[in-house]
């Protein structure tokens, strides 16, 4: 059976009511549930968060962005400040946008496939038009040698 965390906080508040101390409370949830039981630091953190009247079982809400600030609307706002300015840092896109800066730098690396190189962004992989304006360039430059132009 896997038990949640607010499981067990349950449990170790149950004791903490009955007047058991900690390391009972360590040993009786070893005792049961072996290797699922919480470690014996997390049960102390808790009898002393119960001590000072915490009383809710369950997370505190934390500050931060959900993950829901990745949506298509962000991605493509961030592709179009990187296009027309190839050397915009993180903290200028996490300011223009109002995202944290994880989600900055998941957007570039995982959606986007852009990495910073020399202080320009530079995709991964190329289009086909970038790839024939390379060749082109370089056929160029391989004319030029070619014929000895400085």
């Amino acid at each position: 059976m896997n038990l949640t965390r607010e499981n067990f906080r349950s449990m170790i508040y149950y004791d903490f009511r009955c007047g058991l101390t900690q390391q009972q409370n360590y040993d009786r949830l070893r005792l049961a549930f072996l290797n699922e039981a919480p470690s014996r630091a997390t049960i102390y953190s808790w009898f002393n968060e119960f001590k000072r009247g915490h009383s809710n079982l369950n997370d505190d809400p934390h500050e931060g962005r959900s993950l829901t600030a990745t949506t298509e609307d962000i991605i493509s706002a961030v592709r179009r400040v990187i296009q027309e300015d190839k050397r915009v840092t993180y903290q200028q896109i996490r300011a223009s946008l109002g995202i944290g800066m994880n989600q900055v730098q998941k957007i570039l690396h995982e959606q986007l496939g852009v990495r910073k190189l020399c202080t320009r962004r530079i995709p991964h992989t190329l289009t086909d038009d970038q790839k024939h304006l390379r060749m082109d360039w370089c056929r160029q430059m391989l004319d030029k040698f070619n014929r000895r132009d400085p």
